[in-house]
């Protein structure tokens, strides 16, 4: 399996991570000279000397036709707030290559594990005693007693008892949904980059 995503954009494809393929799709640029310029003119066009927010950052990175079509929609999605509210660090390395190879990963293995992640996380536990439903934070002393090693798999800012502030954390819903059809989407992974 090679993981190779695709945005779609109000029905327009594009492949990611950005590559010659995604350029190409959005301007009609065929060499990567082509792309660097176009990506350097939008940039240029819209530079902000000191990025405040992740809107600045991706735009200066990349200009704003890629920001809008394949970076704001989606990524105010993940996060649940606009762009212009998120630090510009989370958006400091967006993968941008110069080939027309649509490979998001060079990892030798990229799909889910042959027998899944639950036979996978068994065996790493193996042998260890698990507890669960347990409030190790109710009696540090007593768990790491205990233990030559404890795996705290809680909030991260409780473990500190809160001392650098609250963090914010996003969860997940997953639906599921079964179709009668052999491929619904053409491709395994689909982002959909509109709001």
């Amino acid at each position: 399996y090679i993981n190779s995503p695709i945005a779609n954009y109000h029905g327009e494809i594009y492949n990611l991570p950005f590559n010659m393929n995604t350029f190409n799709k959005m301007w009609g640029v065929v060499t990567p000279d082509e792309a660097k310029e176009k990506i350097r003119q939008q940039c240029n066009d819209h530079y902000v000397e000191d990025p405040q927010n992740l809107e600045e950052q991706a735009i200066n990175l990349v200009g704003p036709d890629m920001y809008e079509k394949l970076i704001r929609g989606y990524t105010e999605k993940q996060w649940g707030r606009p762009c212009t509210e998120l630090p510009a660090f989370i958006i400091r390395r967006i993968p941008v290559r110069f080939t027309y190879d649509n490979n998001y990963f060079y990892d030798t293995y990229q799909g889910i594990p042959t027998d899944g992640y639950t036979a996978m996380v068994e065996r790493m536990i193996e042998g260890i005693e698990v507890k669960l439903h347990t409030d190790y934070l109710e009696d540090k002393s007593y768990w790491n007693s205990v233990a030559e090693k404890v795996v705290y798999s809680g909030p991260i800012d409780a473990y500190f008892d809160y001392k650098y502030g609250v963090l914010g954390y996003r969860s997940l819903r997953f639906e599921t949904e079964v179709l009668d059809m052999p491929d619904y989407q053409g491709n395994a992974v689909v982002n959909y980059t509109d709001r």
